[in-house]
């Protein structure tokens, strides 16, 4: 991509209805609690992150993640989304897979397995849970922002409520 400044990028009624649809749906589905993941703080009971998509493995081969097989309604929805907004914006944003979190709260840290930029979006009935890069905090819910992540030093703010955040990035 050309431009890698983070920066919002622009949403229809359809990308809203579609977010809306996802966050009715995410609440119903089964999230595994990320117990292992070394950049979540302790402030939530049960923060829980999926893959969607593609998930590259150690060993370079793809596979569709097991949330995919099990709602498989979801990732289409999420595809589309990011689709409508590069042809909204007339942007190229490339991306296989990335992440869908409930209620994860990140400390500051740089993302290592993107290739590129970075899109993240949130759903969910919550109050706070800005996206802080370098220090600029952005208000995501409902607003996609394109970063750097591999790059840019970033993290989620505190937060109450159910938060869904879903990160789609090219590995």
């Amino acid at each position: 991509m050309e431009n890698r400044n983070t920066r919002f990028l622009e949403i229809n009624k359809t990308i809203m209805d579609k977010f809306l649809w996802l966050e009715s749906r995410l609440p119903g589905c089964n999230f595994i609690p990320s117990g292992n993941r070394k950049h979540l703080t302790p402030n939530y009971e049960r923060p829980a992150s999926v893959p969607i998509g593609i998930v590259k493995r150690l060993n370079k081969s793809y596979v569709v993640p097991k949330f995919d097989k099990d709602y498989p309604d979801v990732y289409p929805i999420i595809k589309s989304i990011v689709d409508e907004i590069n042809r909204v914006n007339n942007t190229d944003f490339k991306f296989n897979g990335g992440y869908m979190n409930k209620n994860v709260q990140m400390i500051p840290h740089k993302d290592k397995n993107n290739v590129d930029m970075s899109m993240i979006f949130c759903v969910g009935d919550f109050k706070g849970g800005e996206l802080n890069v370098e220090g600029e905090r952005f208000d995501i819910k409902y607003r996609p922002l394109l970063f750097d992540g591999k790059v840019k030093e970033h993290w989620v703010e505190f937060f109450e409520g159910n938060r869904f955040s879903i990160i789609m990035y090219e590995s």
